[in-house]
């Protein structure tokens, strides 16, 4: 719904944050949602401390004001945080007025958030392998090891003394109206009518499927864009006597994504083109390698590579990228391809062949001789000791286009 400065809006919330909530917000939510989204939040925060006393509804334009942010970019940032549980927002019209409920929710626990295979992936899509353990490791906590100590923590019953008097009862009871934090999962539209229905015609025994098998299942499905009736295939694939093996689960899940995605491909199936051939006529070794280069597709070298196996998808999104953002001609990116499995122990890494693939998209290689006259100009003892530690240290794997169009997304406040 469309947003106006002159529209009225409350903020309600729970309980403020904690520093552990405000760290799992910035941590992890932030590279979610981009930084105009977490700043949103966190003055919808000091707004909710501020009506718990003043109820009094205020104009939209307060907000704008406050975070100079427009009212169209702020409309975005609060789909955003909609998207990702963060907010509910709740409108009334009357009297040619518009009125807001902005409604606050607490950020998942960690175990929730890591246990989420949407947010989980898609924050290891958004930060760096290192990065990513960094975070991971900042969450968690050293403690003790307490081998050769004795529990001496003091019992209620030894410290407390329950009397009960006639004249002065006093008792503990619980208070039904007594506020909670509230938190709020990522919720996505999934069609678990034909799934349910899939798992009944392959005989699956649901008794040995809990709801949270059936959650884990289905947000990896909706990650990786695998439908219900090819989900629930995968999922029979992977019972077993005492229930589903999800380990196994997953990988068939992401190995149906590689295979779906490959059919996507188009450019790692081109030839170099004829007037960009090598054109020397002599017999040389060399020449006769360079033809070779010619005469085949990148898809065709890295399958040749694997003893006639089908290449990863990893491998090949890699060379589709250079070949696309970069425009290497396919004879160029067959020399690369050969270059750097011989120097990463027959491992494409995707920033190695990035670094290289720029410098020569930059000078306009074209042709694999003179990819491979680089290579030779380039190969002194210290670049080639320079190489093997990028190589080394830049073997993380591949993101996938769907997982960072759903990022953009959510950032965008599309979702």
């Amino acid at each position: 719904m469309k947003l106006y400065v002159t529209d009225l809006y409350r903020v309600e919330m729970r309980y403020p944050l904690d520093d552990v909530q405000i760290d799992t917000l910035y941590y992890l939510y932030q590279p979610l949602i981009g930084m105009e989204a977490m700043h949103l939040y966190m003055m919808l925060v000091m707004e909710g401390k501020r009506m718990r006393r003043f109820i009094a509804p205020c104009p939209l334009s307060r907000l704008t004001s406050y975070m100079s942010m427009s009212v169209m970019d702020m409309e975005k940032a609060l789909r955003s945080l909609e998207a990702i549980g963060l907010v509910k927002t709740y409108v009334k019209h009357e009297n040619d007025i518009t009125q807001y409920i902005y409604r606050l929710y607490a950020p998942l626990s960690l175990k929730a958030f890591f246990k989420n295979q949407i947010l989980s992936s898609l924050l290891q899509l958004s930060l760096s392998e290192e990065d990513f353990q960094k975070t991971v490791q900042y969450f968690k906590i050293s403690l003790e090891n307490l081998d050769g100590y004795e529990d001496i923590t003091a019992r209620f019953q030894d410290v407390f003394t329950i009397q009960h008097s006639p004249q002065k009862t006093r008792l503990l009871k619980y208070n039904e109206d007594l506020i909670h934090q509230t938190t709020q999962d990522v919720k996505i539209d999934y069609d678990y009518d034909l799934l349910y229905q899939s798992l009944a015609d392959y005989q699956v025994n649901r008794s040995l499927l809990s709801q949270d098998d059936l959650n884990y299942a289905t947000e990896l499905a909706y990650v990786y864009h695998v439908d219900a009736l090819t989900l629930a295939g995968i999922m029979k694939d992977a019972m077993e006597s005492q229930g589903i093996n999800r380990s196994r689960m997953k990988q068939a899940i992401q190995k149906y994504f590689d295979v779906s995605q490959t059919s996507q491909l188009q450019e790692v199936y081109h030839k170099q083109p004829i007037q960009f051939q090598t054109s020397d006529q002599t017999s040389s070794p060399l020449v006769l390698h360079m033809k070779y280069l010619d005469s085949l597709t990148p898809y065709e070298l890295l399958k040749d590579k694997q003893g006639g196996k089908e290449p990863v998808y990893h491998d090949l999104m890699i060379v589709e990228t250079l070949m696309v953002q970069l425009g290497l001609k396919p004879a160029v990116v067959n020399v690369l391809i050969e270059y750097v499995l011989g120097k990463n122990n027959n491992r494409l890494s995707k920033r190695y062949c990035e670094a290289i693939g720029a410098s020569w998209a930059r000078k306009n290689i074209q042709t694999a001789m003179d990819a491979y006259r680089e290579l030779m100009n380039q190969s002194t003892p210290e670049q080639s000791k320079e190489e093997e530690v990028s190589s080394s240290s830049s073997q993380s794997q591949v993101s996938s286009q769907e997982l960072m169009d759903l990022l953009n997304q959510l950032k965008e406040g599309q979702l």
